[in-house]
């Protein structure tokens, strides 16, 4: 097994090796690791006894694989380097008898996951084709493949909400034929010496809903929705997953919509329990994606613009009142509530202790929440 370590794969600062340090010590693998000389991997070849070099040879020096690991913000300036090294050193290769040639970089392509930014563009790779038969990359967990040489087979696990969508993730299988290439190549991927398939990899079910919450009036409501949600999809997927390969899933269900109350009245606990009991997953997130009502300002000249400094205090008031009719538990008793507010308000402003604003909301609460009493 050869390796090259990532931006995760990297020793702690205190630590005084990495995990993959620690497995090529023990003869698990190779670790590729060049030298890296005013920013240039040296190509040099890999040894045991300190685990440094640029590259190792299998197959009795036909195949070279070259390494180089996490760049950072000098990944271009490395490559550039590394091209040059390549081409000082290309006819030694010829004479040695290397027929082909693949390199492992830890970096991928600037716009293929648009919010990972500061990447190498794919004209940054081009003057390394004429040195590279197969570049693989990584980094990126997004799978991708240009132009029969250049390849990144995506992360074999689910990381983020965002590769659940990217499903054809895994590893290659690569058949290499340096004698007769024409015997395996796929002409329409401008495939040269070699075949290339990529093969997805079981892995961790990660199931995404999308619930929306518009005309809900109250938290019961949602919590009735999602058990609904939860009656209909709970059994169909331990079904489907127990056929497939009987891994417990990660669930993650997205609110959209706009609440018709405030969303601090949702109980987080009691709907990722009833998602456990539902789907009995490994791990359970509900992300609320949901909007409160817009306040819609009143147009200049009106009653409540702000031009006139004698109505702030009915301004304020009347946005008090807004605030509190967007949630529809407080809308018939919303001119109450933003008389309250505003007392709260003028009680805290007047320096009142903390024992008497509570207990003025107390007797508040009480006589707003009191029941009607029919005559």
């Amino acid at each position: 097994m050869i390796a090259i370590e990532g931006n995760h794969d990297r020793s702690y600062y205190r630590d005084s090796i990495s995990w993959l340090q620690y497995l090529c010590y023990q003869n698990y693998l190779t670790l590729l690791n060049p030298i890296i000389q005013d920013g240039v991997p040296q190509i040099t070849p890999w040894q045991r006894e300190n685990m440094l070099g640029a590259y190792i040879d299998l197959l009795d020096g036909k195949l070279r694989v070259y390494g180089l690991h996490w760049q950072g913000a000098a990944t271009t300036h490395s490559m550039e380097g590394l091209t040059q090294s390549l081409h000082a050193i290309r006819v030694q290769e010829d004479e040695q008898g290397v027929a082909y040639r693949l390199l492992a970089m830890h970096t991928g392509i600037e716009g293929i996951v648009p919010r990972i930014q500061g990447l190498p563009t794919r004209s940054n790779f081009e003057p390394l084709r004429e040195y590279i038969d197969y570049l693989a990359l990584g980094h990126v967990h997004k799978p991708y493949e240009f132009d029969g040489w250049l390849y990144n087979p995506g992360s074999s696990e689910t990381c983020s909400a965002e590769e659940s969508s990217w499903d054809d993730r895994g590893y290659y299988y690569v058949e290499i034929d340096t004698d007769d290439p024409e015997r395996i190549i796929d002409l329409s991927k401008k495939e040269r010496k070699h075949h290339a398939q990529r093969i997805k990899n079981t892995r961790r079910p990660f199931l995404r809903y999308d619930m929306r919450v518009d005309a809900l009036t109250e938290p019961n409501l949602l919590y009735a929705r999602l058990e609904e949600l939860c009656r209909r999809e709970g059994p169909r997927s331990r079904e489907q997953e127990t056929e497939k390969h009987n891994m417990t899933p990660v669930v993650l269900i997205n609110l959209h919509g706009t609440l018709a109350f405030d969303a601090s009245a949702l109980d987080q606990s009691r709907m990722e329990d009833m998602v456990r009991h539902a789907f009995q997953p490994i791990f359970v997130r509900i992300d609320n994606h949901t909007s409160d009502p817009d306040y819609l300002a009143e147009g200049e000249g009106s009653e409540h613009d702000g031009r006139d400094r004698s109505t702030w205090h009915e301004l304020e008031r009347h946005i008090f009142e807004e605030l509190i009719g967007r949630d529809t538990r407080y809308l018939t008793q919303r001119e109450e509530w933003s008389h309250v507010l505003t007392s709260l308000k003028q009680m805290a402003l007047a320096k009142e202790t903390p024992s008497e604003i509570a207990q003025f909301l107390r007797a508040k609460r009480a006589s707003l929440f009191a029941p009607a009493v029919s005559e």
